[in-house]
């Protein structure tokens, strides 16, 4: 899904957390870990470097709606058209789909969501894989959680290993883990066994995740997302497992996704949903404000903000938001009653960016340790 900084319709636009496929690896979908997207980026900028004493209050001035924005509006696009999106080869027709099951009431806590996190795509390029330096950046930031992609549609559930060694590390410094995964809904059924693996998934301590964030994106992606297909993948998976925590990674609901993006046939699955509020040439204020107040009717809400270059891109602003940027997005976020608010991604977020999320004074709640 892209976005056209800018211009009205730029708020529709947006570089959403998760697919190497049509746009740059800034964004966290694509086939798996193993797979090279098909625009690499460059070396990531991912080392953490250390971070002031936040203030003691999070008490926080209503934050300002018209910062300038470096980079925009971004220069024309030159680029090669976007290859087309990968997606499973077999469609399970809908004649051929089983019933939907009834939604339960919400039963687990969204404790973990609150206050601050950070999103994982690639492993390699996460600090290099290297999970103590992980933990120690995610303590240094005052992270509360980390959210780590674990599986998709080509490769299942793919994340045993890595997670092997990430969950004991991270509960330890008091950290949850919050898995994430891609279902391009062509065989619901399959998407939610290999998320029921994920989230029955168990280290030798007995550790597993503290949740999981389906990302739910559209057929720009590869996707076939219709009410009833992503209605039946997150049924099945509350069915399966009626506790775990489960999360809705949605589209921003933008006045172009409002009419379409079957929000209302997610919300009664999920315990929250965690909006892409990624603003290109758009201001993180209004964006942030525009997903609160759509969304929180319907679920509780843990914001994603945008740590990322999108030069290059089709949309592409060609600087990173700046410090003053990232401070109005999760005071917006706070402000606006939000669980919690989290960056995509680690492997992209400058050095800046780095240090103004780990000032930012926003409590949360412990996570298991």
């Amino acid at each position: 899904m892209v976005i056209l900084a800018g211009s009205a319709a730029a708020s529709a636009l947006w570089a959403g957390p998760l697919h190497p496929s049509t746009r740059s690896a800034t964004d966290k979908r694509g086939a798996s870990t193993a797979a090279v997207p098909a625009h690499r980026p460059p070396p990531a900028r991912n080392r953490v470097p250390a971070v002031t004493a936040a203030p003691t209050s999070s008490t926080v001035p209503v934050p300002s709606a018209s910062l300038a924005l470096a980079g925009c509006p971004p220069p024309p696009y030159t680029g090669p058209p976007p290859a087309p999106p990968w997606h499973p080869a077999t469609l399970v027709p809908d004649s051929a789909l089983p019933p939907t099951p009834a939604a339960p009431s919400r039963a687990a806590s969204t404790a973990v969501l609150s206050g601050k996190g950070m999103w994982i795509w690639e492993y390699d390029q996460t600090d290099g894989g290297r999970v103590d330096s992980i933990v120690a950046a995610a303590r240094a930031a005052r992270l509360h959680q980390l959210w780590v992609r674990v599986g998709d549609s080509r490769s299942g559930f793919y994340g045993s290993a890595f997670l092997a060694q990430l969950v004991p590390a991270a509960h330890r410094a008091g950290i949850a883990v919050i898995g994430w995964g891609f279902p391009y809904l062509y065989d619901p059924a399959e998407d939610a066994r290999w998320t029921g693996q994920a989230l029955a998934w168990r280290s030798a301590s007995g550790a597993g995740l503290d949740g999981f964030s389906a990302d739910i994106e559209t057929a720009s992606e590869g996707v076939d997302l219709t009410p009833r297909r992503v209605s039946l993948y997150l049924g099945l998976v509350r069915r399966a497992d009626p506790t775990s925590l489960l999360v809705a990674t949605v589209f921003p609901p933008t006045d172009l996704e409002w009419g379409s993006y079957p929000y209302t046939a997610i919300a009664p699955w999920v315990d929250a949903m965690a909006p892409m509020v990624y603003w290109g040439c758009t201001q993180p204020v209004v964006e942030a404000d525009q997903a609160i107040e759509r969304l929180a009717p319907l679920a509780p809400l843990h914001l994603i903000g945008q740590a990322f270059n999108m030069a290059g891109e089709e949309y592409g602003r060609t600087s990173p938001p700046a410090p003053a940027e990232i401070t109005a997005f999760l005071e917006a976020a706070e402000r606006g009653g939000a669980l919690g608010a989290s960056l995509w991604s680690w492997q992209a977020i400058d050095p800046a960016e780095w240090l103004t999320l780990g000032a930012y004074p926003w409590p949360g709640v412990a996570g298991p340790g």
